[in-house]
């Protein structure tokens, strides 16, 4: 007699321990690098890579790619910014367009 009584068995229980923990890592890995990348994405307020991160699942390629490439260089130049600011002794104009 079936013990499933006609309901389908979950792909895991076919997999060995180790394949199962090797998944359960890859998930984890995953959601790790996504949600780093979407909330440096949502405070950067890049809707259109905010957008491609949510969609796509890339076992956190794209994920990586974005905080180490596209965000990087961002940075670089809010510090190369403040450098100058500091340099020059001006104040940050925050968003404010110079007045002349």
């Amino acid at each position: 007699m079936n013990s499933n009584h006609g309901r389908a068995r979950h792909p895991l229980h076919d997999l060995t321990p180790s394949g199962r923990a090797l998944v359960v890592a890859a998930v984890a890995w995953s959601l790790a690098w996504k949600g780093a990348s979407m909330w440096r994405a949502a405070r950067n307020g890049s809707k259109p890579w905010f957008t491609a991160l949510l969609l796509t699942n890339t076992v956190g390629v794209l994920d990586a790619a974005y905080l180490f490439g596209v965000d990087r260089r961002g940075r670089r130049r809010e510090v190369a910014e403040e450098t100058i600011l500091e340099r020059t002794g001006e104040p940050a104009q925050l968003g404010r367009t110079q007045e002349t």
